[in-house]
């Protein structure tokens, strides 16, 4: 027997759970889009090959996980989308609960959410026309269509007015025929404007009107979705088989922009769904549009906590997206320069005693939504090449407006079972990718209990930032709940004050009987140690984490096992080894190659030191000095040479000290850092004094011969420039770990 593709056969009871392990394995296959009908058959070319075989695929796919009691219903489908439709007519059932909640969904925002403007509900008006008819007339307009000889069937269409509801193929009328096929804007007008009402809104086999076809297919011509609606509004109420409204398929699409502005400047916000809404806001946030979404997240708040149609709430949308907040993708210096030099304007505040109008899209005319204020700027950010890091600035500037909004409509009592999950699991989310704003938010614009949240694990938010290194979720959170516990303060063993909120957080334990300190301890797949320089600042990193979590933990918390009979210091030092191994072994090359360029300098300073330019005074028998040694230029000579020969050789010891340390674990904390740290900074001051010495001896020996000189000495500042452009960043990032303020600060 063939193995199915998923581990659960489909009978007549269990459509729910099979519907769903199916549409996450064509998901994860690619398969998806064809099953939904988001993407449609091509006409022809190496497109339409590829979508026959996806389609063949995900058809086999579901005919493989029928069981004999349900293949029936599906034996005669031919396509992977009209098997799923079947079987969803057929097999579909909802629990009272989900059908509550499916209910809901599906209710106008505007009913749900009342918000003190006019409601204007659109009444709906399907027109069905009935079958094609067969004759010669038919017959002639057919073949004048699919010969693409418009002129003849646009003049044959004001003559028989009844051939606009004639069927073409299987993709629908003339209509649909000449939007597959990519017609001009002026043969779809014309079609428009000779077919009437009731023929524009004929669907095809997949159940799409021409209308719903262009939006789906070519969401960017907006002039010709402006003659059709113009010519029958009520096409804006037919849905597809898919039952996604216009506006909603077309702020899903990505060249989908101006379709849907037009869409939902036309659209009551009234009159969309709840679950809609929240799909438009999701789609919004995903390609960053914020027009749309800032619209309806003024009106309505309450989206927050609504689900969208993979089932997630707007806050847990926002939370995955590394893409919205500014902690999700760190800088470098220039970055930083730049982004923070960027003034981004606010999006204005709507008119709510006023009809939504997004702005309507015309030839000739300006975009006059209102993130058009910014289009200028990026205009000319353009051409200074910083236009990236423009739109990074633009969406996080964006979110931040969103998010108060937002966060104010979290009330714990007023939500459900599933709201509530679905926000435990955002705030998880947002812990481990360190999106320290969206906390923050949350903590300053609702009562939402966070310190009772917890994974799939049982970790608090408290262990997840520290799993994940996130050092500013951290920070935020253990400020917070000092201040919260101020009359609690307790004395670690290392004198820092530590509440009683943080001593609950520390002691907890997980599913594995870890507690934080355990937590820390480990590196996981989640750990974020990789954006740090080298293993050496890895493990000292990886250290001042595991000390700082000790720092505010009781004594028993040290000492504590989990299940695996394991102490937080025994956990540490096994899954640390092999990062140890490799910082060893890094500082060991760093120090040896170090120590052979300080011997070599110490070498040539000492020879330097009875070399001296110039000769012996010949006429002062006695002493025998140097010629030049009133020279001003001389005396930096000597100086220099001193100098770098001493710090040369404080740098060779320093280099010994660490190739003969011990490299226990504790030494990657502070000893072994601080003794990189001065060997490095002595062994370039040796080599700066070095070249300052070679610079002094050719000034006196070629002295009025600065052609010479000059160009010498220039010469001689590449080798100190190269040597510090390459090893001043591991000084630098050493000195600030080590020294530095840390990343561990209350503020």
């Amino acid at each position: 027997m063939t193995a199915t593709v998923v581990s659960t056969v489909l009978n007549r009871e269990n459509f729910k759970d099979w519907s769903f392990r199916m549409k996450t394995y064509f998901l994860a296959k690619d398969l998806w889009d064809v099953v939904e009908g988001t993407v449609r058959e091509p006409l022809e070319g190496v497109e339409r090959k590829a979508w026959k075989k996806k389609d063949a695929k995900a058809l086999y796919a579901i005919q493989n996980s029928c069981g004999d009691d349900t293949y029936p219903f599906i034996k005669d489908k031919t396509t992977a989308q009209q098997a799923w439709l079947s079987l969803s007519y057929r097999l579909k059932q909802y629990e009272p609960q989900d059908e509550r909640r499916y209910e809901f969904a599906h209710k106008p925002v505007g009913e749900v959410y009342p918000n003190g403007l006019e409601s204007a509900l659109m009444e709906e008006g399907l027109g069905v026309i009935g079958g094609a008819r067969h004759d010669e007339i038919q017959e002639t307009f057919v073949k004048y269509v699919k010969s693409n000889d418009w002129d003849n069937a646009i003049n044959f269409l004001r003559q028989h007015p009844q051939a606009g509801s004639y069927s073409v193929s299987f993709y629908g009328t003339a209509l649909h025929y000449a939007i597959m096929k990519r017609c001009s804007v002026g043969i779809i007008q014309q079609l428009v404007e000779l077919m009437d009402n009731g023929q524009l809104e004929i669907q095809d086999l997949f159940g799409y009107t021409a209308l719903n076809d262009l939006i789906s297919l070519f969401p960017e011509r907006v002039r010709e979705a402006e003659c059709m609606v113009k010519k029958n509004p009520n096409l804006l109420t037919i849905l597809s088989r898919v039952k996604k409204p216009l506006v909603v398929v077309a702020q899903g699409n990505t060249k989908g922009e101006r379709m849907a502005r037009y869409l939902y400047s036309l659209t009551p916000p009234e009159t969309i769904s709840v679950i809609d809404a929240a799909q438009l806001i999701s789609d919004g946030f995903r390609l960053q549009r914020f027009d749309i979404a800032w619209d309806l997240i003024q009106r309505y708040p309450q989206l927050a906590i609504a689900t969208n149609h993979e089932g997630d709430i707007l806050l847990q949308t926002l939370a995955s997206n590394r893409f919205a907040f500014k902690s999700g993708r760190p800088l470098s210096l220039w970055e930083k320069l730049v982004y923070y030099g960027i003034r981004i304007k606010p999006l204005p505040l709507i008119n709510m005693d006023s009809r939504i109008n997004v702005g309507e899209p015309e030839s000739g005319q300006s975009d006059e939504r209102p993130l058009s204020e910014e289009k200028e700027n990026q205009r000319h950010l353009i051409f200074s090449g910083i236009n990236r890091i423009y739109k990074m600035k633009l969406v996080h500037e964006r979110v931040q407006q969103f998010l108060p909004l937002m966060c104010k409509a979290v009330s714990p009592e007023d939500m459900s079972d599933y709201q509530t999950r679905k926000l435990n699991e955002s705030l998880c989310v947002a812990a481990e990718r360190g999106h320290v704003e969206y906390i923050i938010h949350l903590l300053r614009h609702s009562s939402y209990p966070i310190f009772k949240v917890r994974n799939e694990k049982r970790q608090s938010l408290f262990q997840i930032a520290a799993e994940c290194r996130h050092y500013n979720v951290y920070n935020i959170i253990c400020e917070l709940l000092r201040k919260l516990d101020k009359k609690c303060f307790y004395k670690s063993k290392y004198g820092l004050d530590y509440s009683e909120g943080l001593k609950e957080i520390v002691e907890h334990k997980d599913d594995l009987g870890n507690n934080m300190l355990h937590t820390v301890a480990r590196i996981t797949p989640l750990s974020q140690i990789d954006h740090i320089q080298g293993a050496t600042l890895q493990m000292q990193r990886e250290l001042q984490w595991f000390k700082e979590v000790e720092s505010i933990a009781e004594p028993k918390d040290c000492e504590s096992v989990n299940k695996d009979n394991k102490t937080p210091r025994k956990v540490f030092k096994e899954n640390h080894k092999e990062l140890g191994k490799e910082a060893e072994k890094s500082m060991k090359e760093t120090a040896t190659a170090c120590t052979v360029v300080g011997a070599l300098i110490i070498t040539i300073m000492f020879a330097a030191a009875f070399t001296v330019p110039g000769e012996n005074d010949k006429n002062d028998e006695k002493t025998d000095l140097p010629t030049f040694l009133t020279n001003k230029v001389f005396t930096t000579f000597i100086v220099s040479e001193a100098i770098s020969f001493f710090s040369s050789t404080t740098s060779v010891i320093m280099f010994l000290g660490i190739l003969t340390s011990r490299y226990s674990e504790d030494d990657f904390y502070k000893a072994l850092p601080t003794k990189m740290i001065i060997g490095l900074f002595t062994l370039f001051l040796s080599f700066a004094a070095m070249m300052i010495v070679f610079s002094c001896g050719l000034y006196i020996m070629l002295e009025g011969k600065s052609s010479i000189v000059i160009p010498s000495i220039l010469l001689a500042s590449v080798p100190v420039t190269s040597f510090i452009w390459m090893q001043f960043p591991l000084l630098l990032e050493l000195s600030i770990s080590t020294f530095g303020q840390g990343v561990f600060h209350r503020k």
